[in-house]
């Protein structure tokens, strides 16, 4: 099964995970919980609310390893959706 990174939250998912476009064709740049019917799902998400949700993630909830979590922020500005921000 093909692993993807997706190019907002930085986080792995899979076929069964992917965004929709507007013509509901899958997405394969964002996850579902990012990207859905063509537009982000949260249109307020800065990359600094991002990493503080990455970081709640793993302190909070225990759904990945604060390491992790750590290694995805330091990625963030190389993704599609925050790299036109920072130019």
């Amino acid at each position: 099964m093909e692993i993807l990174i997706c190019q907002s939250c930085g986080l792995p998912f899979g076929k069964k995970s992917m965004g929709t476009n507007r013509d509901k064709t899958k997405n394969d740049e964002y996850c579902i919980g990012c990207f859905d019917k063509g537009e982000f799902t949260d249109h307020s998400l800065t990359m600094h609310k991002l990493e503080v949700k990455l970081v709640e993630m793993a302190e909070v909830h225990n759904e990945i390893t604060l390491e992790e979590a750590q290694e995805v922020i330091k990625e963030l500005p190389y993704l599609k959706r925050w790299h036109m921000s920072i130019m």
